[in-house]
């Protein structure tokens, strides 16, 4: 990696964790973190040293190293120190910008919509790159607007280029009416219904269990008759989770470690889930590895179909006589 110019920090090593997850919020680049005696040190290039001030633990800066301190002393050197300083500005310039955007799906009316739906959210060419929780809420706003067309989806960003990746819905030949209940097939928090047939019997901000009734196929007329409905729909929740994952130790850096190990983790997590929160347990270390242990919430359809129960249908004849 090109040293354009970093300060080099220590922290007491019981605040690591916190260092670490207020370095992932914040995009700080961490680099070679490593511990010291009861210090953690670790170099955080220069245009970066105003946000770990606002990192509400005490630290210590050490010295500066890098390239930016030569740049004088090129210039005395007689080269072109205009030359030089537009050469570093166009990396520091490279590192915080959009300099391509790439839609990899094969629906070109979707693709167009996109383009001008990003445009309007301020996300263009030679414009900044988007936070983690840009990304996020951009994933669940085009969730939403094409889940009739579109089945998988993944926005991302790598290096200067924004990604947006989909694959087309499937379409049923022949749709035949459903007339099973949705049950929920884990706990959670309801966060929204988008339930087109059936009578709900939850509301958002109810909490769930697993096997809990969502949605039914019977209703009450006016004329107190019981009648069967189709059920289609979907139940979103808040669901809770703790994954980890380990890798052999090393003696690598903690925080290329602590990336790779979340990498791992989210590698685990359901394709079809939005992770809401994302928070840090643990992080220990041993001789043989290094392991990561990870809390989300999660926002996911928890509604699946079954069979009518036993009480239901008891219920049922009974009041048909």
């Amino acid at each position: 990696m090109m040293k354009i110019g970093y300060d080099k920090y220590s922290v007491d090593e019981s605040l690591i964790y916190s260092l670490l997850i207020y370095a992932r919020d914040k995009k700080l680049k961490l680099i070679h973190l490593q511990k010291k005696d009861s210090q953690f040190l670790f170099y955080l290039p220069v245009y970066q040293r105003y946000i770990l001030k606002r990192w509400d633990y005490p630290y210590q800066y050490i010295e500066t190293i890098g390239l930016l301190k030569y740049i004088f002393f090129l210039s005395r050197q007689h080269l072109n120190f205009i030359g030089v300083l537009f050469f570093f500005i166009s990396i520091f310039v490279s590192s915080y910008l959009i300099f391509d955007i790439q839609i990899e799906g094969t629906l070109p009316e979707v693709n167009k919509s996109m383009m001008k739906t990003l445009q309007k959210e301020n996300i263009d060419l030679l414009k900044p790159l988007q936070s983690y929780e840009k990304l996020n809420d951009l994933l669940l706003q085009f969730k939403d607007i094409y889940k009739e067309k579109i089945e998988y989806m993944n926005i991302y960003q790598t290096g200067s280029v924004f990604h947006i990746e989909y694959t087309k819905r499937r379409q049923e030949t022949v749709k035949k009416d459903d007339y099973r209940n949705l049950y929920a097939k884990e706990d959670g928090m309801i966060q929204s219904l988008d339930v087109k047939s059936g009578h709900i019997l939850v509301k958002k901000n109810d909490y769930v269990k697993k096997g809990d009734l969502l949605v039914e196929n019977t209703i009450i007329s006016t004329q107190n008759k019981t009648k069967i409905i189709p059920v289609e729909g979907h139940v979103y929740a808040y669901t809770f989770h703790q994954y980890e994952a380990s890798l052999p130790n090393k003696k690598q850096d903690y925080g290329e470690a602590f990336y790779q190990l979340l990498l791992n983790i989210r590698a685990q997590i359901p394709t079809e889930a939005v992770i809401d929160k994302e928070n840090v347990l643990q992080m220990t270390s041993t001789r043989s590895k290094i392991t990561l242990k990870m809390h989300y919430t999660l926002i996911e359809d928890i509604a699946v179909k079954g069979e009518d129960n036993e009480e239901n249908l008891k219920a049922r004849n009974m009041h048909n006589g």
